[in-house]
């Protein structure tokens, strides 16, 4: 079953996507404020580029006169990235003006998101704010001295809790605050985080201890930046256990000779029952989860060489966005971690 949309998001999706006059889908050629949010990999990314009308004495009164965006994503995520642009062009508003605009302007806009949508209008906001952080930076604006508080190119750099998207302890903790999250449903719903395999929910240090310990701090009135979590070290002699499911990455092996000279990486051909259970594994572990977050799952259904044939399903399956699903997502999971070569059908 498909999503349940408005109709205003689907018109503001539908317009976007068809090139509608008025609509802005591409990238501004030298803009005045360039911001990026998001992965491909994780399932959502957001290019956001703006352009204004210098003021000739002072680039604080610069106004935002036009704006574009690039998203992969779902509907939704097109629909608030449309309702991002037309929001700012229609305040005419400065790029610290901007600024105010909040993940719910977007969400009203569009006359309301599903709960488990509302990431893409939050990703609209974050993009929007490293757009304005980079026209301050062009522009030798001093931010901090205006009063206005950003969240500078790594300040959410830190210990990744989340695996599957990529959400690390910094970012969760600000996101908590501002978007006034309190449950892991909610967290979800807002940054994806725990939507995916979920063994960081309820891991220690996982999602609910940083709800946990984010809400009491901020109850006292203390500083909401540190963890107090004690990170239990397994006995000697044991190895620490994983909840089942979970994907770990490796460190990959320096593969230097003793000249020092990187040596050739050859991979070993795979029988067709060993590529095989390879593209079973890489669907149920990194695929699959991805999916699973907007409510979509995928079906193996053939392998002919090197072409794989599949069935996206659930709310995947009448998703206007299935094409890029299959080529963003799908397709290049397995150029990835498996053989460039790859093509994938959807039947």
């Amino acid at each position: 079953m498909a999503w349940e949309y408005s109709d205003k998001t689907m018109q503001l999706f539908m317009d976007a996507i068809h090139g509608k006059p008025g609509t802005h889908v591409g990238e501004i050629e030298n803009p005045d404020g360039f911001g990026e949010h998001g992965s491909i990999a994780c399932g959502d990314s957001m290019r956001f580029t703006f352009r204004c009308d210098r003021d000739p004495t002072d680039p604080t009164k610069d106004k935002v006169v036009e704006a574009k965006f690039l998203t992969f994503g779902c509907t939704s995520a097109i629909a608030s990235s449309e309702a991002l642009c037309r929001i700012i062009e229609e305040r005419q508003c400065t790029p610290i003006e901007a600024l105010s605009i909040t993940n719910q302007d977007i969400v009203k806009y569009v006359d309301g998101l599903p709960a488990q949508k509302i990431h893409c209008s939050v990703m609209g906001a974050e993009a929007l704010e490293a757009a304005v952080y980079n026209w301050s930076q062009r522009r030798g604006i001093d931010l901090q001295k205006l009063g206005v508080r950003l969240h500078e190119t790594g300040e959410d750099d830190g210990r990744l809790v989340c695996k599957c998207f990529s959400i690390t302890e910094p970012y969760l903790r600000r996101q908590i605050l501002e978007l006034n999250l309190h449950t892991l449903d909610e967290v979800t719903g807002a940054l994806k985080a725990g939507g995916a395999c979920q063994a960081c929910r309820y891991a220690p240090g996982g999602i609910q201890d940083i709800l946990t310990d984010v809400w009491a701090k901020h109850a006292k009135g203390e500083d909401a930046n540190v963890l107090n979590v004690v990170h239990k070290k397994p006995a000697t002699g044991t190895k620490p256990t994983l909840p089942e499911g979970t994907v770990c990455e490796l460190p990959k092996q320096d593969q230097s000779d003793a000249s020092g000279t990187k040596s050739a990486e050859t991979k070993p051909t795979l029988s067709p029952f060993q590529f095989a259970k390879r593209v079973e594994k890489i669907l149920n572990e990194v695929i699959g989860p991805m999916l699973a977050c907007d409510g979509g799952s995928i079906e193996l259904i053939d392998i002919k060489d090197k072409t794989i044939y599949c069935s996206l399903q659930g709310t995947c399956a009448d998703c206007m966005s299935a094409k890029q699903t299959l080529k963003q997502v799908v397709e290049r999971s397995f150029h990835e971690l498996l053989d460039p070569e790859i093509h994938v059908i959807n039947v």
